[in-house]
């Protein structure tokens, strides 16, 4: 039976904002947890027809009211405020729901937090994951990839024909529509035993450097490069946990089955071609 009630943390960021939604799409009442609840982005959601409720990860006494009349809650954090202080959000929040007895916990993790993947935001999701299990909660665990979104932040070089990345030209990097993130999850939420007690990675395309730039060339239509950064050099630039991830990324150490994953999901993930012609990249030279 689907929930009436969701709480939905960051709900005002692209991860919860997703799952919000969904869940709205599918007529579930969402109660969006946000520390302003004044924001353009809270208001947003109150037009969607979401309950807009305030509260902080950090501050555990602030999430008792939002929790206790909902029947689930998703959690999302972020290492923004540091690593222990991420910890300190997702087990704050899977804690009180604990308390109040809700009746399934979808977490957001992140692909690799559970392969020691030596990257330290990865690990902190890695503690919440561990903690998280720890409760007397039914969860389920999604461990989403490198979002197809990141490539905004990279736009001004695209747009000068160069894609820039610290990815080894023979590595393909798995990604994933955050959009296919909110879907999943409210699936989750809505067929509940057939998600509790599951973890799950997301992903929906997987490309190297080189067919990510073939791609990016034929829907913007100049010619885009594909730069492989030097890891060194990227380190120096964008820092040691950064440098780490890209590390993580170019080991492969954990495939992911995207034929079985679109199958066991109704081929809802989107592809990295399809994502730029719905997200504004398609013919944006002009």
């Amino acid at each position: 039976m689907p929930p009436e009630r969701v709480l939905v943390a960051g709900a005002t960021g692209r991860q919860g904002g997703a799952v919000a939604r969904h869940l709205l799409e599918r007529g579930v009442e969402v109660h969006a947890l946000t520390r302003d609840g004044g924001s353009d982005a809270a208001r947003e959601l109150d037009e969607r027809g979401a309950v807009v409720v305030e509260g902080d990860l950090g501050e555990k006494e602030s999430l008792v009211d939002a929790v206790h009349d909902v029947d689930g809650v998703y959690g999302v954090t972020t290492s923004v405020a540091g690593l222990d202080a991420e910890v300190e959000q997702g087990t704050n929040l899977g804690e009180v729901a604990a308390d109040h007895g809700v009746d399934h916990f979808v977490f957001s993790s992140v692909w690799g937090a559970n392969e020691g993947s030596g990257v330290p935001f990865f690990d902190t999701k890695a503690t919440i994951e561990r903690r998280l299990s720890d409760l007397d909660l039914p969860l389920t665990v999604v461990r989403p990839v490198f979002f197809m979104q990141n490539l905004e932040g990279m736009r001004d070089d695209i747009m000068n024909e160069t894609l820039s990345m610290a990815l080894e030209p023979r590595t393909p990097l798995y990604m994933v529509d955050v959009d296919d993130i909110g879907a999943v999850v409210a699936e989750a939420f809505e067929k509940r035993t057939n998600y509790v007690e599951r973890e799950i990675d997301l992903a929906g395309d997987e490309l190297t450097l080189s067919a990510m730039a073939v791609r990016l060339s034929k829907s913007i239509g100049i010619d885009v490069t594909a730069d492989h950064v030097p890891i060194d050099a990227f380190e120096k630039r964008a820092g040691e946990d950064y440098a780490a991830m890209y590390r993580w990324f170019n080991r492969g150490d954990a495939p992911i089955d995207l034929a079985e994953l679109r199958s066991s999901h109704d081929g809802r993930f989107t592809l990295f071609e399809e994502y730029l012609d719905e997200h504004e990249w398609s013919g944006s030279e002009g």
